[in-house]
């Protein structure tokens, strides 16, 4: 099965949500930091199997929504042609100028 790295995006009203969240996603390499004043995002990548993205993009946002977070759907992050697993490189990098709610979900 062919694998990518991919990161989901979620908002908290505050750090402990996200916290909280971040616990539940063990398997991902997390980065938490606050945007827009008050809220905080949570980006959680890793790499994930390409048929099994739907039902595990079901189960993240479950446990967002357990933690009383907004998810904002996901990406696949490539950095100068190569796939990205860590978050906050390939957000900071490839992203940074795009809103959220511009990427596409799987």
């Amino acid at each position: 099965m062919p694998v990518i790295p991919y990161t989901h995006w979620a908002y908290f009203p505050d750090p402990a949500g996200a916290r909280s969240c971040a616990s539940e996603l063990a398997d991902y390499v997390i980065r938490i930091r606050e945007v827009e004043g008050s809220r905080w995002l949570l980006l959680a990548g890793r790499d994930v199997e390409t048929d099994a993205m739907v039902e595990r993009h079901a189960e993240v946002e479950a446990i967002v929504a357990r933690h009383g977070g907004e998810y904002d759907g996901g990406e696949a992050t490539y950095l100068e042609g190569k796939p990205v697993a860590d978050p906050e490189t390939g957000e900071m990098r490839t992203t940074a100028a795009r809103s959220p709610r511009t990427r596409k979900r799987a």
